[in-house]
């Protein structure tokens, strides 16, 4: 159906009964800004979703798993990593209030900082509430390994582990000229015959 978000879910089929199930599974395009600073859920790419809608007295009780595959940097080396995550949903979603004729009304009583997301046209749309399961199960500074040395600071190379021997020679910059032509006449000592 075209103007319908993948992330919306039709409930026409889950009675209002309380204690009444909906499974639900799917695949679907990754919305956009799944995403943290060094680790992200490519937009587009595909999400396994298998959730169970319960019908309660207030609206619908979405709970269940989104399968993302991560791509990220090396927080350390900055080499490239991949992953498969499984995050959990749990959201709320309330009926519309209505009066007793069951036309819209206006709720001040749920007008909150955050309000709970709504059933909208017997729909829900699970967009927001994959965005905050996911961008929550991703790691600030990912990892390409526990041990991951790291970039030398001196050098620039990679260095393949925190325990690895990686060693610069200690030497003040400042004297690298002088050092220079202490080799140079080193150099020329070792190529000059010895006096007789």
């Amino acid at each position: 159906m075209s103007g319908v978000a993948a992330t919306s879910i039709d409930v026409t089929r889950l009675p209002r009964q309380p204690g009444s199930r909906l499974e639900y599974s799917a695949q679907i395009p990754a919305p956009a800004d799944l995403s943290v600073a060094m680790a992200r859920v490519v937009e587009g790419s595909p999400i396994e979703i298998d959730l169970s809608l319960e019908s309660v007295i207030e609206g619908i009780w979405v709970s269940g798993t989104a399968d993302v595959d991560v791509h990220a940097e090396c927080s350390r080396c900055l080499d490239p990593i991949e992953w498969s995550e499984t995050v959990a949903l749990d959201q709320m979603y309330r009926y519309p209030a209505t009066d007793a004729r069951g036309a819209l009304i206006a709720d001040d009583a749920h007008d909150e900082d955050e309000p709970e997301p709504e059933v909208v046209d017997e729909a829900i749309d699970i967009a927001e509430a994959l965005r905050d399961a996911v961008v929550l199960a991703l790691p600030l500074a990912p990892l390409c390994s526990p041990d991951c040395g790291g970039i030398c600071a001196q050098c620039g190379e990679r260095v393949e582990s925190a325990d690895s021997p990686h060693d610069h020679p200690s030497g003040d910059p400042r004297w690298a000229a002088l050092e220079a032509l202490l080799s140079e006449s080193d150099e020329g000592a070792k190529r000059e015959p010895p006096e007789q």
